[in-house]
């Protein structure tokens, strides 16, 4: 199950069962710190692994590896609306559930509406029971699907002629082309 934390003034929390790992890997997991002990246990235990780069030691030029930092904890997966990537990574989870959903759940126009407020403003503690959590039941045999990529690709419309473009410059290059390899003789 992966839990998401929205957030918000204040943060709403919804969580789904079954998603991906390819959806949720981009998202940044922060820790369960300040809940109390048994939303920790409604969460379980995932490993978030972070990987540290290679650093090179100019004097020497010789390059130190280090063994990724591996910690097992209870973690949600958060949703900055302020960090436009985010964004767009959350609306790829949203069209995931909307294509994937069993048809009995009912899904409301926008999914970030169906999350619960973890209170009832931004002043007081946390009051929402992990049992009160909305979790969209996914199936799990379900693929993602991938969106097929907008090609421009043109072909010369002269007969006898295979001329082909594809890419950014496919109208430019195709102009090009016909001025000339297909010029008109002008009569003068």
């Amino acid at each position: 199950m992966q839990v998401f934390r929205l957030m918000g003034m204040p943060d709403k929390v919804i969580a789904f069962d079954e998603l991906p790992e390819d959806l949720v890997k981009d998202f940044e997991m922060t820790r369960a710190d300040g809940f109390p002990r048994h939303w920790k246990e409604w969460l379980g235990k995932k490993e978030k692994k972070t990987n540290i780069p290679p650093e090179k030691d100019f004097l020497t030029g010789n390059v130190r590896r280090f063994d990724p930092i591996i910690e097992e904890d209870s973690f949600f997966y958060l949703v900055d609306f302020m960090i436009q990537p985010i964004v767009e990574k959350w609306q790829r989870v949203c069209d995931y559930v909307r294509q994937n959903v069993d048809k009995e759940t009912r899904l409301m126009d926008k999914i970030d509406d169906m999350a619960l407020p973890l209170a009832p403003d931004k002043t007081s503690g946390v009051t929402l029971e992990p049992e009160e959590v909305i979790v969209i039941k996914l199936p799990k045999e379900a693929k993602l699907e991938a969106k097929p990529e907008k090609s421009n690709f043109i072909k010369c419309d002269e007969p006898d002629c295979i001329a082909e473009y594809d890419g950014p410059y496919a109208k430019a290059a195709l102009r090009m082309h016909k001025q000339k390899k297909h010029a008109k003789e002008k009569v003068a």
